[in-house]
């Protein structure tokens, strides 16, 4: 069940990703009645399919673009809500390289228009959640023929 937010409430972005799917789960932590510990509610979810270029991106800039993504679809929690995407990537260090050039630099800037930070993973529960949704996509995802499989080839049969 997704859960309604308190006005300025932190929030959680778990990340996943694989050669064709990248997806995000956008999480609550609160102290619940009955709990010990802080019980994490899910908010929203997304999920894309990467188009045959953007699944050759490396790992980091797939992650970098599936952040992108998510302030774009999901704008209003990133305006209203400090957002701290979890990953045990480096990514902080990645936006804030000067150096970098071409796509990261750009989502870099586009990211700093948001109250985003990036913090180790150390939760694994939404995590999991996240995981399980890339890889459900992916299944899901309808399956490209190469050209080369197509059909039976023209030199069969030909001695």
């Amino acid at each position: 069940m997704l859960i309604a937010l308190d006005p300025c409430e932190p929030l959680l972005l778990y990340l996943a990703t694989t050669n064709h799917v990248v997806s995000v789960a956008l999480v609550v932590e609160r102290e619940e009645p009955g709990h010990v510990l802080k019980v994490q509610r899910p908010v929203y979810f997304v999920s894309e399919v990467l188009t045959d270029t953007k699944s050759l991106y490396p790992q980091t800039q797939k992650l970098l673009y599936v952040v992108v993504m998510a302030t774009k679809k999901l704008q209003y929690y990133f305006t209203e809500h400090e957002v701290s995407v979890v990953t045990s990537f480096l990514l902080g260090e990645v936006v804030r390289n000067r150096d970098d050039v071409g796509r990261i630099s750009k989502w870099a800037v586009e990211l700093m228009g948001y109250d985003v930070k990036f913090v180790s993973l150390t939760m694994i529960k939404s995590q999991a959640l996240a995981d399980f949704i890339v890889e459900w996509t992916e299944v899901q995802a309808p399956t490209q023929k190469s050209p080369m499989s197509t059909g039976p080839s023209s030199s069969m049969g030909r001695s």
